[in-house]
């Protein structure tokens, strides 16, 4: 008897009832059904172990993120509910962890089967095939809505272009194969190929476009004085983290529909393989395979017109994409990062980086009409100023254009004032500020009014010998704040907000600090390194603080305090009298006012812009000072 032939009597057998019985027992499984089970099952387990085994580590990094990452990070980035949001990337660890020994090991398919089928099913109102059709366009509309959002963030034109690639692909290939003649092609086939997509732009994306920067920002803090990859990274974590309730709504829903279609999928494979008749002709079988395939346009028009729509949806987005990636106006020399959003073909510039001593810019006119929106666009996100003269500051209309203005950077200008204007504040988009080394005498008025959502706050580089308490009650609600080299006498007490994380006071002239000042629990760096303190504030100190007291005329210490804190660099006590009788935990500085850990940190530090420093590790050379 021919192979065929005896796998057709096999399944004829299957399915006919024994002599006597009442009751016809489950229907056996066709040759076509055997045949594509055959062919798709080991590439179905491949994917499911490859995409559960990659998504646990990305969800478990993404977690680790969440958990470790600092308040006013969070706060900087807009993160939306980091604590709800970092508890659902540690279930979506624990998904993908069961997923992938659940694939291995081939453990309780039946019964987690029909517990998937009740989350997937919508009931009886539609055929397996518009479930399957309806579930994809909720996928495709989900991706569609994250391209779209990713434009408006991402400063990589080959990152943005190529999600959108994935997405369209998903909107013009997948749908066909709701045609085939077979419904395992329909139940297998497209959750098999929109799973892979989806794992493409949902896990394999973040992790090579935000994940690789954001682990290297974390154990590199270093990294946190570069204004060009904070400004960078920034971007991405806006556009990869959640950052709203309807980003977290389309986020959750591709996670989520991407593993139940690929759990349903491995478990069905698993079921029909168990109930399958083993083929005798591997030659027959693939011969016939490819016939399942085979798309029939007349049985189901609604599919065939939703394939078609979904379809000139994906060339509609690939399009738009195109053209807002790669046929824009270019941007001035001045621009670093652009945009590519949709819809626009302008330049969007997002990074803007003035250095007016390499420029040969000697006019402060220069410097305002490159800032002007008409070249730049409405777009800017990071403002960067270097060696301009500035007198009076910038006149804060030249803003006004640009509401998305997060971080706003003035180095080594003539600044001697900074009037507030007529009807003028600050964007309310301003996170970051930060003004060094200038000829200020006093602090201008706009710092008494700060946006609510300043996150970063350094003054530095000026002759300030005193600050009025109502500036300090107007940062309350700031964490980060440097006021360094500034020859202040007094230790600032008014500043008493609850959400200070960071405070530093290096190189000022402050000789006692007031025993009534008690720093709130969320503080974390106390620098009060350079000053005139004889005395330190001891009973600041604990294990999750770092008290930098280097380079004050501190002779001794109490007994009293821990000294496993010198040792762990919980108290830094280096370039002191008592660094010069007693060796521990004591570090050589190259200057009085330069910090080690300043010398190659990204950031240009004019204190240790020296031979005997390495000038400042290089840190200064894009700013074009001369060494020697």
């Amino acid at each position: 008897m021919a192979p065929t032939a005896q796998v057709r009597h096999a399944a004829v057998v299957a399915v006919a009832p024994a002599r006597g019985d009442r009751t016809l027992g489950p229907r056996r499984q066709s040759i076509a059904t055997i045949e594509l089970t055959s062919f798709l099952r080991r590439p179905v387990a491949a994917l499911a172990m490859l995409k559960h085994m990659v998504s646990s580590v990305h969800f478990a990094v993404i977690s680790y993120l969440y958990f470790t990452t600092d308040p006013s990070d969070f706060r900087a980035l807009q993160a939306y509910a980091p604590v709800a949001v970092g508890a659902l990337m540690i279930l979506f660890t624990m998904l993908h962890l069961h997923g992938f020994v659940s694939t291995v090991c081939c453990l309780g398919r039946a019964r987690r089967t029909l517990r998937l089928q009740s989350w997937w099913r919508v009931g009886d109102y539609l055929l397996p095939a518009s479930q399957i059709a309806m579930f994809h366009f909720v996928s495709v509309l989900c991706q569609s809505y994250q391209a779209y959002y990713l434009s408006q963030y991402l400063v990589d034109r080959t990152a943005a272009f190529s999600f959108s690639v994935v997405v369209a692909l998903n909107c013009m290939v997948t749908p066909w194969f709701l045609l085939s003649r077979h419904k395992v092609v329909h139940a297998s086939v497209v959750p098999l190929v929109e799973s892979f997509l989806g794992f493409l732009v949902s896990t394999l994306f973040q992790s090579v476009v935000f994940l690789v920067p954001a682990v290297r920002y974390s154990f590199d803090r270093r990294l946190l004085n570069d204004d060009v990859f904070t400004t960078r990274l920034i971007l991405l974590g806006r556009c990869m983290l959640v950052s709203s309730p309807l980003d977290l709504v389309t986020k959750i829903a591709i996670q989520f529909s991407s593993f139940v279609s690929l759990r349903k999928l491995v478990e069905s494979m698993h079921n029909r393989a168990a109930t399958s008749v083993k083929l005798t002709s591997k030659s027959t079988r693939n011969s016939r395979v490819s016939q399942h395939f085979v798309l029939q346009f007349h049985q189901n028009r609604r599919l065939l017109a939703y394939a078609i729509m979904s379809s000139v949806w994906g060339v509609a987005l690939m399009w738009v994409s195109a053209a807002a990636n790669w046929y824009r106006a270019t941007c001035p020399t001045t621009c670093i990062y652009a945009f590519a959003p949709w819809w626009t073909l302008t330049c969007q510039c997002g990074y803007v980086k003035i250095n007016c001593a390499t420029s040969g810019i000697t006019h402060d006119d220069v410097v305002m009409s490159l800032l002007h929106p008409a070249p730049l666009g409405s777009m800017v996100f990071s403002i960067d100023i270097r060696r301009c003269a500035l007198t009076h500051g910038i006149p804060l209309a030249t803003f006004v254009p640009f509401d998305n203005l997060y971080i706003l950077l003035v180095a080594f200008s003539n600044m001697t004032d900074w009037p507030l204007g007529p009807n003028a504040t600050l964007p309310s988009s301003l996170v970051s500020l930060s003004i060094r080394y200038s000829n200020l005498t006093e602090l201008p008025v706009i710092f008494a009014s700060l946006p609510s959502s300043m996150t970063y706050l350094r003054i530095e580089g000026a002759s300030i010998a005193s600050i009025p308490d109502s500036f300090y009650h107007a940062w309350a609600n700031t964490p980060c704040i440097a006021l360094n080299y500034l020859n202040l006498t007094a230790f600032p007490a008014a500043l008493d907000g609850a959400a200070l994380e960071r405070l530093e006071l290096r190189g000022n002239r402050i000789q006692h600090v007031p025993s009534e000042w008690h720093p709130p629990s969320s503080l974390v760096l106390i620098d009060l390194s350079a000053n005139a303190l004889v005395d330190g504030p001891w009973g600041w100190t604990n294990a999750g603080r770092v008290l930098d007291l280097s380079s004050n005329p501190i002779a001794s210490i109490p007994a009293n305090v821990d000294s496993t804190l010198l040792t762990t660099r919980a108290v830094v006590l280096d370039d002191t009298p008592y660094c010069a009788f007693s060796n521990t935990a004591c570090r050589s500085k190259c200057a009085h006012l330069c910090q080690a850990n300043k010398i190659n940190d990204g950031r240009c530090d004019w204190v240790c812009f020296s031979a005997a420093c390495n000038f400042d590790g290089g840190d200064c050379d894009s700013f074009g000072f001369t060494k020697g």
